[in-house]
């Protein structure tokens, strides 16, 4: 009789509690902000799943891969890009992308000094370009897609690196590192004044929480309910306004950006 009760307590804290889960968010370069954001989002979704769920950030989007290839991590939380590679890879679906300032959308630019003589894309002939991160969406796809729909390749320029962050291509333009940086648009904020944009990109998702379709069918709803039930105050503890839920026409200009990282192999 004592044994039988023991597997079932044993039984009934395994559906209770169930295995972690582990999230992975891959950093726009400010882990501490990011930690404060997203270790309120794993508590949450703790609370409301019965089960611990951990966070981890990852600052190269290499390793994102090679967590979900190993198995440990179930959810991620990064750009349309790191989407799109782990849904062709490691079947995982967007369920949800956060909503900030209103917005479930951002815009990737093209800067330079603000006393720069370069005054308009065709003007980056012959420059020298750093983008703030070797894959991703607002500061490498679309500031390559602006370039690419200009008629500029990477033979039209000095050169085109990765600064890794968009902070570090910012301080490469203001030190004269680079003529040119594409970062993200909010990126820039606290350095208007050193700062002008020649090109802005159209807008696409941003934030995107993903989560692995190999997850029991059931658990994955739960997840999906607990995203869009969340209660204002954990909203304002993660400082966004909420979540919107992905669309297909969302992802349409960003499809084929295989295609343009094709057109500028030396940064991939």
């Amino acid at each position: 009789m004592l044994r039988k009760i023991l597997i079932l307590l044993l039984t009934f804290t395994y559906i209770s509690f169930g295995q972690n889960l582990k999230i992975a968010v891959l950093s726009y370069g400010e882990p501490i902000k990011e930690y404060k954001r997203y270790s309120v989002f794993a508590d949450y979704l703790s609370q409301k799943l019965n089960r611990k769920v951990d966070l981890i950030i990852v600052e190269d989007v290499d390793k994102v891969f090679q967590l979900f290839r190993t198995n440990e991590v179930q959810m991620a939380v990064g750009c349309s890009v790191v989407y799109f590679e782990l849904k062709r890879q490691y079947n995982v679906e967007a369920i949800a992308v956060m909503k900030i300032n209103g917005k479930a959308v951002e815009n990737g630019v093209l800067v330079v000094k603000k006393d720069s003589d370069i005054n308009s894309i065709q003007d980056v002939k012959g420059k020298k370009i750093t983008l703030g991160s070797p894959i991703c969406m607002s500061n490498c796809v679309m500031p390559l897609y602006m370039l690419a729909n200009a008629g500029i390749t990477q033979h039209d320029v000095i050169n085109i690196w990765s600064s890794g962050t968009d902070k570090g291509a910012i301080l490469a333009v203001m030190s004269g590192i680079a003529d040119v940086a594409g970062v993200k648009e909010e990126s820039i904020k606290n350095y208007q004044q050193y700062l002008k944009v020649i090109a802005r990109s159209p807008s696409f998702p941003r934030h995107i929480i993903m989560v692995s379709k190999n997850l029991d069918p059931k658990l994955y709803k739960q997840i999906e309910n607990a995203i869009f039930s969340i209660d204002s105050e954990t909203l304002k503890s993660m400082e966004i306004d909420g979540f919107a839920k992905p669309q297909p026409n969302m992802f349409e200009i960003i499809k084929n950006y295989r295609k343009i990282l094709e057109l500028f192999p030396v940064v991939r």
